[in-house]
């Protein structure tokens, strides 16, 4: 009785394979390389903790959490991780032109039932795989150089993504504390009426039961502030999510203008929504997608009868020798005419696709640009509106006496929260608007992170120091 008995153990052939797997790895390109220090660096981020809270209370503004979000924000990290898989399906799809190498080591051990005794055979197998269409015909270059222009792009399209998400949760945070203070003030106005009106009361001009519904209404509204405080603080702990930064022990200061976070973007200097279109950064998108689309049916329409493909399986072994072969097979579908018609209609229905899309964007790309500039001129007349208000409250109460003095603050407060509140509004809008127009950058984004194009993590002392 035999029984042969495949087996695998450390020895001169396997450290021979691991020789190879060694030099193979040294063949990795430059760009594999910087993704593997990004992906270090953001797993470094993740394990990091979050900066301490700043000793003194200080609240953080838009620009410590503009600058917080970029080096560790959930949103940015998530698009840093896309661009550092897209460059390893580019890669991937690039090494598929040079020959595949393989090794294995191997221990073929044999048992003799009768004398009990075993007997073992190593040999090393070599592999060798290699698709002559890619690495000869290179049918699909113009496909390759369109997706490495396409990932810096997406990339800093995904950025601006964040930032306005970012924007946008403050802006919900800021309407929230305003609401809070909305409320507060109301309070307090009632409050002004519930003095006035026990004076009444006691006059008999007023019945005992409107002073009770009037102080019913002051205990409504302070169970509405209570309800709003919660929210904002809701709010706020989801703000700092999106910073990067762990919940509670952070102040946030609302209604701080934006712009001074959005610097780096230049302000939108034109009314016209197609110049704006024609230097933002959705527009290169909207043309690489287009390129990368006509690529593709450029691509099968070359190979939908050339599919030509290689095998150089290579065997070696202790007694055998060193054995090469080398296969060819080119493949013609004479007769099955519909394969290559489908895929070239694929390729075509997919360029239409695109084409549709990119029209689709466009055209909701000048929506958004009409739209903010309606707002912004909206809350310009909103603001001279509180601003005319505020006015007429100043005077109203510098000529009001003792009994209406209350009722004057109250008013003067409001017309004050008012202007604030459009301030904030216009500065939030044009900020949009930079993000909306906002040109690629210039420099180059595809370098590793916490060395070029990505804000280091913010240190204690910056969280102290900004806002």
């Amino acid at each position: 009785m035999r029984v042969s008995i495949p087996s695998r153990r450390l020895g001169a052939p396997v450290g021979l394979a691991m020789l190879g797997a060694v030099a193979l790895a040294g063949c990795a390109s430059p760009q594999l390389k910087e993704t593997v220090d990004r992906i270090d660096v953001m797993q470094q981020e993740l394990e990091t903790p979050p900066p301490e809270p700043p000793a003194d209370g200080k609240a953080l503004g838009p620009d410590a959490l503009l600058t917080n979000a970029n080096a560790r924000g959930k949103d940015f990290l998530r698009a840093r991780m896309s661009r550092a898989r897209a460059v390893l399906d580019l890669d991937d799809v690039k090494s598929d032109r040079y020959p595949r190498i393989s090794t294995e080591a191997r221990r073929i051990s044999t048992y003799n039932g009768d004398d009990g005794e075993m007997t073992a055979v190593s040999n090393i197998v070599l592999g060798v795989n290699w698709d002559v269409s890619r690495a000869l015909l290179r049918l699909d270059r113009s496909k390759v150089k369109v997706a490495g222009e396409l990932i810096p792009v997406q990339y800093q399209i995904a950025q601006r993504t964040a930032t306005d998400n970012l924007v946008d949760t403050y802006n919900e945070y800021t309407a929230l504390d305003f609401k809070r203070q909305e409320v507060a003030l109301k309070q307090d106005g009632l409050k002004c009426s519930a003095n006035d009106m026990e004076v009444e009361v006691a006059l008999g001009n007023s019945s005992p039961s409107e002073l009770d519904a009037l102080r019913e209404q002051i205990a409504a509204a302070k169970r509405e502030a209570m309800a709003v405080s919660r929210s904002v603080a809701s709010k706020r702990d989801e703000l700092l999510g999106l910073a990067g930064l762990a919940e509670g022990g952070y102040a946030v200061s609302p209604g701080v203008s934006v712009l001074s976070a959005l610097g780096h973007y230049p302000p939108v200097s034109t009314d016209d929504a197609d110049v704006c279109f024609a230097s933002s950064g959705r527009k290169k998108l909207e043309e690489l997608l287009v390129q990368e689309a006509s690529a593709q049916l450029d691509l099968a329409r070359q190979s939908r009868f050339t599919r030509l493909t290689t095998s150089i399986p290579s065997f070696m072994t202790q007694t055998g020798g060193f054995n090469l072969q080398f296969l060819v097979s080119y493949v013609l579908p004479v007769i099955d005419q519909g394969d290559a018609l489908r895929l070239t209609q694929q390729a075509r229905l997919t360029l239409l696709e695109t084409i549709l899309t990119a029209r689709d964007n466009r055209r909701s790309f000048m929506s958004d640009f009409d739209s903010l500039n309606l707002e912004i001129a909206e809350a310009e007349s909103e603001l001279a509106a509180a601003s005319s208000a505020l006015a007429k409250a100043e005077t109203t109460l510098g000529n009001a006496d003792e009994i209406e003095r209350c009722a004057a603050d109250i008013d003067l407060s409001k017309a004050r929260e008012a202007v604030a509140k459009a301030e904030y509004k216009i500065d939030t809008l044009k900020g949009r608007l930079r993000l909306l127009c906002a040109p690629l950058s210039e420099k180059k984004v595809d370098m590793p992170e916490g060395l070029h194009d990505d804000a280091p993590a913010a240190s204690p002392a910056t969280v102290a120091n900004a806002g």
